[in-house]
């Protein structure tokens, strides 16, 4: 994985629900309207936590690498 900036979004709920509704808003609301980062290369990281995976207080997040728009 080459070395870069990562933005890291936090997901806080039951999965997968809250998992794939943060990833939805990364890349249909925050990444394309963005002024000051685009996607540095196509993947993405995800994190999970130890715990009950259907509560609502389950905690992951996702980074994605990017790069600052010039």
């Amino acid at each position: 994985i080459p070395a870069c900036e990562w933005a890291k979004f936090r997901c806080t709920g039951a999965m997968p629900d809250k998992m794939q509704t943060v990833n939805t808003r990364i890349f249909k609301e925050w990444l394309p309207g963005n002024p000051e980062f685009e996607m540095a290369f196509h993947m993405n990281i995800e994190w999970y936590s130890n715990g009950d995976t259907s509560s609502e207080n389950y905690e992951s997040a996702i980074w994605i690498p990017v790069k600052r728009i010039k």
